[in-house]
This record gives C-alpha cells, sequence and structure tokens, in this order.
C-alpha cells in the first residue's frame, strides 16, 4: 500500500504541474493598454479599451478561466465557459455552463448557444478563447442538415468503433459548425488568442477539442474514409453517412485550411500538455531520490493490451539492469483505445491497460504502477484508471476472478473493485491524456522513503 501512496504522489504532482489555473496565469501579463500572451516564444497581444470576452470549453474550461479573471479582473466584460458536472470552479465575471462528455446533449447545445451569444453582445471586445480536452462533445452547434440527435448517435457510435482520436476529431469536425476552425471565422475582423491545455498525443492543436480555432487539415472525404474504414461490420448512422457523402462530392463548404485567412484569425498557444505532467513526476522523482528513470517518448496508443506489452518490456529490462537499492521510475503517457465488440462490460482504456500489464508479468515480483486519466475519469466509469502489480493475477484467482476474462469482455471494473485495485481520484478540473507511472525494485528489501510519500502532495 505504500507503493501505492508513492504512485498517487507523483500523479498528484503531475496534476498540479497541469493545473489549468496556474498555467493561465503563468502566459498573460496584463498591460495598461493590452494583455499579453506569451508561451514558449508565441505571443499575442488583446487591446482592453472594449474589455476582453472569454468563452470557452473542456474539462480544465472554469480553471483557465480562473486563471485569467485572477490577471484580468475587471477587464473582463463577459463570457461563458462550459464543462462537464463536476468540473466547474466559482468564477466572479465568466458564467460556467454545462454541457455532456463524452456525448453531446442538449445542455452542450443550449450551452454553445449561450456562448455564441456572449461573442454577439460584445461585438467590439477582444476575445480570449479557452480550450481543453473535452470540448468536442461540450461545443455542440450541428453543421446544417444535421441535428443534435445525428451528432448524439454518431458520438456513441464512435466511441463504440475503436477510432483513434484523429480519425474522430475528422469526423466530428465535419459535422459541427463550430469545430474544426468554424469558431475562429466567426472571430475574423477582432482582436482575439487561444490558449490550449493538450489532451492529444503529439499536441496536434487542430485536434484538441477538434480545433475550433485551428485550421483543419482534414477533409469531408478524410472523414468518409474513417466512417467506412470502422464501419464494415456495424455501419454508421445513415444520415450522417450521407451528409459526409455529400460533403466529400463538394456539394457542402469544407472547414478552414491551415494557412487560410480564416485559420489565422485566432492565434493558439499550447500552455500544457501530457510532457508536463510527465516531466513534474521525473522532477518529483529525482527530488525523492529515485536516480534511474526510464521515460517513453512515444505516447501509447492503439489497444490497451498492445501498450501493456511495451510497459512490460520497459519493466523487464529495468529488472534486470537495475543495481543497489533504490527503485527506478519508468512513466510514459498517452492514450489508448478500445474497440468494443457487440457486448461488453464496465471498465475503461487505463483499466485494461493495468490488467493486461499484470496478465503480462504475473508472479513477477518487484513492480507496481498505475494507469489513469488526468482527467479522474475513466471510460463510462467513476474510477480514472487502476493500480497493478504481479500479485494481480493469483488475488484474482483466490477471489474466484479471471483477468484474462474480464479483459477479452471488456469487463475489468468488477474485477478489480474486487480486488480494491480501482484508482478513485475524482474529477480533476484538468485533463493532458493518460499518465502510466510504474516503480520497479530489484532488493527485496527495499522500502518507500517518507519523502517519496510527501513529494506529489498539493500546498
Amino acid at each position: 500500500m505504500v507503493v501505492r501512496r508513492a504512485l498517487a504522489a507523483f500523479y498528484a504532482a503531475a496534476l498540479a504541474a497541469v493545473d489549468p489555473l496556474r498555467v493561465a496565469a503563468a502566459a498573460l501579463t496584463l498591460g495598461s493598454r493590452c494583455l499579453v500572451a506569451r508561451v514558449r516564444g508565441a505571443r499575442a497581444s488583446l487591446p482592453l479599451r472594449h474589455g476582453i470576452v472569454v468563452v470557452g470549453a473542456g474539462k480544465g474550461a472554469a480553471g483557465l478561466a480562473a486563471g485569467v479573471e485572477s490577471v484580468l479582473g475587471r477587464h473582463v466584460v463577459g463570457g461563458v465557459v462550459i464543462v462537464p458536472p463536476g468540473y466547474e470552479r466559482a468564477l466572479a465575471r465568466i458564467v460556467v455552463a454545462h454541457g455532456s462528455h463524452p456525448v453531446p446533449d442538449r445542455r452542450s447545445q443550449g450551452a454553445t448557444r449561450r456562448l455564441l451569444a456572449v461573442l454577439e453582445r460584445h461585438p467590439r471586445a477582444a476575445v480570449l478563447v479557452l480550450l481543453t480536452g473535452g470540448a468536442s462533445s461540450l461545443l455542440a452547434a450541428p453543421a446544417p442538415g444535421l441535428t443534435l440527435a445525428d451528432e448524439r448517435r454518431m458520438g456513441a457510435w464512435l466511441l463504440a468503433s475503436g477510432v483513434d482520436i484523429a480519425g474522430m476529431n475528422a469526423v466530428r469536425k465535419h459535422l459541427s459548425a463550430i469545430t474544426g476552425g468554424q469558431l475562429a471565422a466567426r472571430l475574423v475582423g477582432r482582436s482575439a488568442a487561444a490558449l490550449v491545455v493538450s489532451d492529444v498525443p503529439g499536441d496536434d492543436l487542430a485536434a484538441v477539442g477538434s480545433g475550433p480555432t485551428v485550421g483543419d487539415p482534414t477533409t469531408y472525404a478524410d472523414a468518409l474514409a474513417v466512417v467506412r474504414s470502422a464501419g464494415r461490420s456495424r455501419p454508421a448512422p445513415l444520415r450522417v453517412r450521407r451528409h459526409l457523402e455529400r460533403g466529400a462530392r463538394g456539394r457542402l463548404a469544407e472547414t478552414p485550411k491551415p494557412g487560410s485567412l480564416v485559420a489565422r484569425a485566432c492565434p493558439t498557444m499550447l500552455v500544457a500538455a501530457n510532457a508536463t505532467a510527465r516531466a513534474a513526476v521525473v522532477a518529483s522523482a529525482r527530488r525523492a531520490g529515485v536516480r534511474t528513470i526510464v521515460s517513453l517518448r512515444r505516447p501509447l496508443t492503439g489497444a490497451p493490451v498492445v501498450a501493456a506489452r511495451v510497459i512490460a518490456r520497459q519493466i523487464r529490462r529495468c529488472q534486470a539492469t537495475l543495481r543497489g537499492g533504490r527503485p527506478a521510475l519508468v512513466i510514459a503517457g498517452g492514450e489508448t483505445t478500445v474497440r468494443l465488440g457487440a457486448t461488453a462490460g464496465r471498465g475503461g482504456r487505463n483499466q485494461e491497460l493495468a490488467a493486461a500489464v499484470s496478465t503480462e508479468l504475473a508472479g513477477i515480483p518487484g513492480w507496481a504502477l498505475l494507469a489513469a486519466g488526468t482527467d479522474g475519469i475513466d471510460g463510462p466509469t467513476d474510477a480514472a484508471g487502476a493500480f497493478a502489480d504481479g500479485t494481480s493475477g493469483a488475488r484474482a484467482t483466490r477471489a474466484g476472478l479471471s483477468l484474462a476474462t474480464a479483459l477479452r469482455r471488456h469487463d475489468v471494473y468488477p474485477c478489480l473493485a474486487a480486488l480494491g485495485d480501482l484508482f478513485v481520484p475524482g474529477p480533476t478540473g484538468t485533463n493532458v491524456a493518460d499518465l502510466v507511472i510504474a516503480l520497479v525494485w530489484k532488493d527485496s528489501g527495499w522500502r518507500v522513503p517518507p519523502r517519496v510519500i510527501q513529494t506529489g502532495r498539493r500546498r
């Protein structure tokens, strides 16, 4: 249990580094006439003469808004940010509206109308857009000819199809009137800028929240190809397919493309990402005395069982080369994809990854890991992910359960719950994809130093 406390402490250190309030406030400087946003050499200036309207969406949008208010104060003349329930923060000048995640609902649609209305009410004000992961379903404005019901059916279909995040975004952008650079199109002629917290591998700004302020490199033909490829066994909703087919034939206007005047209307800057969280874990581990650190540069993608083999291989290598009594740390980030069958139980990609590593390394001592989403949610469950170690499989067997069977059925949640291996921190107010944090030790007498437990606690 002490090792689990250490892993949870490293997770907490990662969250502290990507806290939206902190990163937004750090990116902004208030002058006498303008607000300057500056991130890693990128810079944008918003005049204060007519005030600034703040709009946004995502699991961390309220936190970003709190950071903006702490800098701007009375210069905020209005605003709306859309978050899922549980991700609110108290704000003075910006309205926090609710939407649904991961599939949009009427709340999402109503909140998006409020967001667009506040932009119209302040036509002379500068605009600051705040975006984090989750914005795709929170910004619900169906493209002409489609309805919210179409977006909902397609959202559910995409989640069950196993399509990766890039494919999902290509489709979503072409069903929407606000993502895929179309919010930027509404800001042409105004002073505008956007701050983004990325939850996608590679930090492609066109992919975070389906890129409302960024030119869209994908086309209707790309979206149609995704749907056809993933729909061989389970066709996508007919109305959506016909919409994409019309677009692919050139009968619908394309989304704004990179480099276009529209795409340049809203300079968009990355303020935090999965790499930020991983760096915080590494720094925290070094302060705690961990000397051997293996940081996987390539994001974890694909099926959880495939990513689990990568993690298991790194753990084995550490155990083979580790010397002395100090542990090693293995850290990775990314986002895997679960392809559900006709029937499935409860679980999530991080729970499946943890369970799969435990089956790869069943019975092998000297390691433990935590696989968790930084948003505090994993699939349609209350868990962010799960712990695993070499005893997981044996403990499951003693309880009359099988992790391997649970993985095949995509029903790992009940099994992990029975073992006490779920990790349930609750909504975190941020989202930079997933983390896998593993401790590996050679000496069977090794104990976690107390300073490791303390290192991730928030101040």
